[in-house]
């Protein structure tokens, strides 16, 4: 009976479920030992935290160019071919969609030729409304570059730069991560698989030991040169030295952000000019209340106040130092040593998980054919209950 309902139901005893495919033998599950697999789970969760840094970073650095370009066209002078030029673009994109879907109901050529006309007519009109929102604008434009958290960072050109520095070695942590590095594999080529094994795990654990004298050397210079260490400083006075001027650096970032909260409604909704808005009175209470005091004395707060009837840019001033302009650009160098240490534990990382029997030496390709074998096998033993 049992054979009738197996042959009624198109399935043989060989095979549970013909409509799933069984994965190729040689890429069977990769299987290993289980003091590795918390390790493989920290690898994945790795990962995944920073494709999520990558992508964040990624739209960061695009939205800031992007900002960048549109402020300096719109603040271009109405007689500058630049204004002309960034206005016809801007004017025949929108019109250019608008029309495209305001006419997607209509015949396929009313639709192009519409679109069309639109294009046009953004290009030619362009001179027209070339001055408008310059002032605005430009006004926008200085106070991100001047007075705001984006000064000590260089700018908005700035925090592209600093990003893409941080994209370079999150990519790089994640080609490791996942045995896609850059290799010279022309010995490797020629031998065996065991004997490939070998070679492979002693480059990455020499790989490892580079990246970690990379960072130290990467590190050394930079508290020398950025952070004011002296050169015949021990590790410990350096890495003293670097992390008392990061407190420093966060709580001027803590303030110019507390300023920029306040700069938001005057400069961004109001459209007031950005060094002309914080006048004297409230300037001097601003610092009576931010903990200047405290960190530098009564006597070094004092002498940051400027007459009420006056008006400033707001942006912090540090006593004996003045304005902190790019003060932040030291601190986002440390993502050199930051990054070689993390490449280099990925390198280690992986070095455990061919230990243990959890990934090959070969890039992730064969990671994801074994991944792929245990979901078609899962899916093969469901069907056959």
């Amino acid at each position: 009976m049992e054979d009738d309902r197996a042959s009624s139901s198109g399935k043989s005893a060989d095979t549970p479920n013909p409509g799933v495919e069984r994965a190729p033998s040689s890429f069977a599950p990769v299987t290993g030992a289980r003091w590795g697999e918390p390790l493989l789970a920290i690898d994945r969760g790795w990962t995944k935290f920073e494709v999520w840094v990558a992508l964040v970073a990624f739209s960061l650095e695009a939205f800031s160019m992007a900002l960048w370009v549109c402020l300096k066209g719109f603040s271009a002078p109405s007689d500058h071919a630049a204004a002309v030029v960034f206005r016809a673009i801007v004017g025949a994109t929108a019109l250019g969609t608008i029309a495209h879907h305001a006419l997607a109901k209509r015949p396929f050529r009313v639709r192009r030729w519409g679109t069309v006309g639109a294009v046009f007519v953004g290009v030619v009109t362009a001179k027209a409304w070339a001055g408008f929102g310059s002032d605005y604008a430009s006004n926008l434009l200085n106070w991100y570059q001047q007075a705001s958290f984006l000064t000590l960072l260089g700018g908005l050109r700035g925090v592209g730069t600093r990003l893409t520095m941080l994209l370079a070695l999150v990519g790089g942590s994640l080609a490791t991560g996942r045995g896609r590095h850059i290799v010279i594999d022309i010995v490797t080529r020629f031998v065996g698989p065991r004997q490939r094994k070998g070679m492979m795990l002693v480059g990455w654990v020499c790989s490892m030991f580079v990246c970690f004298v990379a960072a130290w050397g990467f590190f050394d210079h930079i508290s020398i040169e950025n952070f004011g260490a002296r050169a015949d400083d021990g590790p410990g006075k350096k890495l003293g030295q670097v992390a008392s001027q990061l407190a420093e650096d966060w709580f001027i970032a803590k303030k110019q952000m507390a300023l920029d909260f306040r700069s938001t409604p005057h400069v961004v909704f109001k459209g007031e000019t950005y060094s002309e808005w914080l006048k004297g009175r409230e300037w001097n209470a601003w610092v009576d209340q931010a903990g200047f005091k405290e960190r530098y004395g009564a006597e070094a707060a004092e002498q940051l106040k400027i007459p009420e009837s006056d008006a400033r840019a707001p942006l912090v001033i540090i006593p004996g130092r003045g304005e902190p302009r790019g003060d932040l650009i030291n601190a986002a160098y440390l993502v050199f040593p930051i990054g070689l240490s993390i490449i280099a534990l990925r390198f280690l990382l992986r070095v455990l998980l061919v230990i243990s029997g959890h990934v090959g030496v070969e890039s992730d390709e064969s990671e994801d054919w074994g991944e792929q074998a245990m979901v078609d096998e899962k899916e093969i033993g469901e069907a056959s209950e």
